[in-house]
């Protein structure tokens, strides 16, 4: 009787310790259970801006004040070397950015860093550095012992050189990170963990992800009979799984008019305006690497059986005559506001820069249902990650504030982002693509992501519009191969040091 009695006090004790955790973000502990019931409040004098979200795990009130006075050094990939703050919002704020990203998010990121020092009493510093100039900035920094990065924030391109440089550390199994938190891109954890070892997230603390997807736009004014009714058509067909690439021809197929000359030219009115075939290749879910969940290495996935046919797809949209010929950034806004044609692939940073109410959004489409799931492409050139390096002061106030930075990133500038997009985007249901359909189904080829090059050249598969993959397989995979050895060598080889 004792003994039970023992054992239904301590899961009374437990109680408000497992609430307090809540959902799928529970993280189990080998710890005895103390005699003082856990408790959720902050110890601070200052009641912060905001509460903690209720499933935030690694900011536990126990040792939240224990980097007090510090200093967090963030090195950023900015896109110009005088900084571009559009690179991440947290850097290089000026009043000229405010007509870019509106004053609400500008806010939002001055009070996040306000709740960062008050909460935990630590201040981020924003260090500047270029966009290819990551691995290089970490690299002088570790051979002069000078300077000490906590976290980095590099191009999603720039990500093999770090690994292989040996200059950050791995984030897998750390007592202070829980990666299945869901402000880390889970698809970007899973596709760039090799041998054990995740070295790179992306989450919540740059909202360049969304910024730079890559989604299909179109004319509410020319699609179908041109009424709400066929948008509306449209928008049901995303949501019901049924948005694949015969609809996207068919659409484009009926809009399509030569302008009576008999000649394809820039008098026609078009189908669709396709800047970037290799978009059409991700969005179908054909990545050019990834890793073998067996063996946690990786492997080239190109090679596979849906390859071949995916190309001839790719074909047949450059032979159509619904497609739009002309390759131009000058005009693409304003002819597809104009009627010129219903469709065009833009990055979404552009959606609210000179475009109007009767233009839609929705993502790429499937190559058909049996892909089971929407793709959306995005920029390993624009894009950010966040990383470690073995630089940092003290590697477990590196961890906690890389969590901090993310759900902050979520509560602050993330809200504040889509607050901003809901300004330039009146429709319902637009925004109903962005956050349902668009943000949850951001697509990582770690083909495209691991390394400055690709590891292939898409547009080489094909050659005067004929299918070349094979003779393009047999010429490049020696090359491929080795590429991935050395992927292998890099996150095989990783030590703690």
């Amino acid at each position: 009787m004792k003994r039970l009695m023992s054992i239904l006090l301590v899961v009374l004790m437990l109680i408000p310790l497992i609430v307090s955790c809540g959902g799928n973000d529970v993280t189990t502990t080998t710890e005895s259970p103390t005699t003082e019931a856990p408790t959720t409040e902050a110890p601070t004098t200052e009641a912060p801006t905001t509460e903690a979200p209720k499933n935030i795990w690694s900011s536990k009130t126990d040792i939240r004040d224990t980097w007090s006075g510090k200093t967090l050094n963030v090195a950023c990939s900015t896109w110009y070397s005088t900084g571009a703050p559009w690179a991440m919002p947290e850097v290089f704020i000026t009043e000229k950015d405010d007509a870019y990203f509106g004053k609400k998010i500008q806010t939002a990121v001055l009070d996040r860093n306000e709740f960062i020092e008050k909460t935990y009493g630590v201040k981020v510093k924003w260090l500047n550095t270029t966009k290819a100039g990551m691995p290089d900035a970490l690299e002088k920094a570790t051979v002069a012992k000078n300077v000490n990065y906590d976290l980095a924030a590099p191009r999603m391109m720039n990500v093999q050189p770090i690994v292989a440089g040996g200059y950050v550390y791995d984030l897998a199994d750390r007592e202070l990170i829980d990666l299945r938190n869901t402000y880390y891109n889970q698809n970007i954890v899973k596709s760039l963990t090799a041998h054990g070892h995740t070295f790179f997230v992306t989450g919540g603390f740059s909202n360049l992800d969304i910024e730079t997807a890559s989604v299909f736009y179109f004319n509410k004014n020319v699609l179908g009979d041109g009424s709400e009714k066929a948008s509306n058509e449209l928008y049901q067909l995303v949501r019901d799984g049924k948005w694949t690439y015969d609809k996207l021809v068919a659409y484009a197929e009926a809009a399509y008019k030569d302008n009576g000359n008999g000649k394809k030219d820039e008098e026609d009115i078009f189908g669709a305006y396709i800047g970037g075939y290799d978009k059409f290749f991700n969005s179908f879910g054909i990545t050019q690497a990834g890793v073998n969940e067996a063996t946690g290495e990786w492997e080239i996935t190109l090679n596979d059986d849906r390859t071949d046919d995916i190309i001839t797809v790719i074909l047949d949209t450059k032979k159509a005559d619904w497609q739009q010929p002309f390759f131009g950034w000058g005009h693409v806004d304003a002819d597809l506001i104009d009627g010129k044609y219903i469709f065009a692939d833009y990055g979404l940073y552009q959606y609210h820069v000179g475009l109007s109410d009767n233009i839609g959004v929705v993502p790429f489409p499937m190559l058909n249902e049996d892909q089971g799931r929407y793709c959306v492409p995005y920029s390993t050139q624009m894009s950010v990650a966040m990383c470690i390096p073995k630089i940092t002061q003290d590697r477990e106030m590196s961890e906690y504030f890389m969590d901090v930075l993310c759900w902050t990133g979520e509560e602050y500038t993330k809200k504040a982002y889509l607050e901003n997009k809901k300004e330039h985007i009146k429709s319902d249901a637009d925004m109903e693509m962005i956050t349902d359909y668009i943000m949850p189904n951001l697509y990582y080829d770690a083909g495209l992501a691991v390394g400055w090059d690709r590891l292939f050249t898409i547009s080489n598969m094909y050659d005067n519009n004929q299918n070349n993959f094979d003779a393009f397989w047999k010429e490049e995979s020696p090359d491929a191969l080795k590429t991935i050895a050395e992927w292998n060598a890099a996150w095989g080889g990783y030590t703690e040091e």
